[in-house]
């Protein structure tokens, strides 16, 4: 989720204030907040359905998919659920408990933001990085001859999937370095708030 904010234009206009007292936004203001923690919301409900999902997945590949290749698969897809619900315990729900909406609270509340966009870019990178190496998993057991792998589901690992984790790894990269750059500016905005203090 982008955040389009102007940091420069937020700091003059909060060092210009004349009042000495905190008062707090107006609803503009907590417009951008109330909407992220919506997103917030619905991003950890599909991630929890897709935790789900993978764990369902997990068990039935066990059952029904003998061999190296339906043990391998239902790790990997038992790793994932956990992985998405550390994601969502750890990254979204700090976003949807945060209450303190005052102007240094906003500030805070954007800084918290950024940093754990930040930590849901890289786990997400991880993500992608596994998806490349369980398609060189793939290729190693049937080079090996420890199972036999369909060639429709190496196709599809390779052609399919692994370039789409490629792309999407370097997109992430782009994003990490956006949101590195904003939460230097919205440290600067804390320091003159802590300073204001």
């Amino acid at each position: 989720m982008a955040d389009n904010f102007d940091f420069a234009a937020l700091a003059k206009s909060w060092q210009q204030q004349p009042v000495t007292e905190e008062t707090p936004p107006g609803a503009d203001d907590l417009a951008q907040a109330s909407q992220r923690q919506r997103e917030q919301k619905w991003l950890m409900y599909s991630e929890w359905l897709g935790a789900v999902i993978m764990a369902g997945s997990a068990l039935w590949l066990l059952f029904n998919l003998p061999g190296w290749l339906g043990g391998l698969s239902a790790l990997f897809l038992a790793f994932g659920a956990l992985g998405a619900a550390y994601v969502s315990w750890h990254i979204h729900r700090p976003i949807l408990a945060y209450g303190n909406w005052s102007s240094s609270g906003l500030v805070k509340f954007r800084r918290q933001a950024c940093q754990l966009s930040l930590r849901y870019y890289r786990y997400t990178q991880l993500s992608c990085v596994a998806l490349v190496l369980f398609t060189l998993i793939l290729w190693l057991l049937q080079l090996t001859q420890l199972d036999n792998i369909p060639l429709v589901m190496r196709w599809f690992y390779s052609l399919m999937v692994s370039p789409l984790c490629l792309f999407a790894s370097y997109r992430l990269q782009l994003k990490i370095r956006q949101k590195t750059a904003e939460l230097a500016q919205l440290d600067n905005l804390a320091q003159d708030f802590q300073h204001a203090e």
